[in-house]
């Protein structure tokens, strides 16, 4: 699947990328468990989102100078891509936590599916690149049904949130919050369809 000499940058970055989210993941968690110290979470994730672009660019720019890349191009780029989308969707959640004053039990799940999330995706990545397709699949399903389980949490806080509304711009900031969570863990489930493809083809 790899080829050899190439092994190294391609698959060492994207791992690099899939620490980044790991961490910005866990801080994400720390962040909502009370909201304390939404500046200084906020500025910590965004550092580690702008590190993460360097990969993305540094990853880009190889594939569009190598004429055989050790994987199907495609493949790549869409891994790419989706990890940044990943990582932009954390950092965008941080950002929305500004404007939070209290915590929520549902952000506090969301913020745990993310933590989840993000760990499958890093084993899958050493998966991949020891070309274990069973513990890859088995990631896969993993990433689905947090994926599911993101989409149920969605419309029970949603029901939630329109059942008795007090108060209409929290309402609305919540809202946004939740759906950009929900959003960030079907980038994810993306990286899981791209790995299923994957396996099909090298396995």
């Amino acid at each position: 699947m790899f080829k050899k000499q190439k092994t190294s940058l391609y698959s060492k970055t994207l791992m690099d990328i899939t620490s980044l989210i790991v961490e910005a993941a866990e801080l994400f968690r720390e962040n909502v468990e009370n909201l304390e110290q939404r500046e200084q979470y906020g500025e910590r994730i965004k550092r580690l989102e702008s590190k993460g672009d360097e990969f993305v660019q540094l990853l880009i720019s190889q594939l569009n100078k190598e004429y055989f890349p050790p994987m199907d191009r495609e493949d790549i780029f869409q891994l790419v891509a989706k990890l940044d989308d990943i990582l932009d969707g954390i950092e965008a959640c941080a950002e929305r936590s500004l404007y939070i004053e209290k915590t929520t039990p549902q952000l506090i799940r969301f913020a745990d599916i993310l933590v989840q999330t993000a760990k499958i995706l890093q084993e899958a990545f050493t998966s991949l690149n020891d070309r274990r397709f069973e513990a890859l699949h088995k990631a896969t399903i993993e990433v689905n049904s947090l994926e599911s389980e993101a989409d149920q949490l969605l419309r029970d806080s949603l029901s939630e949130l329109f059942f008795d509304p007090k108060d209409v711009v929290l309402l609305i900031k919540m809202k946004d919050i939740y759906e950009r969570l929900e959003k960030t863990t079907d980038d994810a489930e993306d990286i899981a369809d791209v790995f299923e493809s994957m396996i099909i083809k090298y396995a």
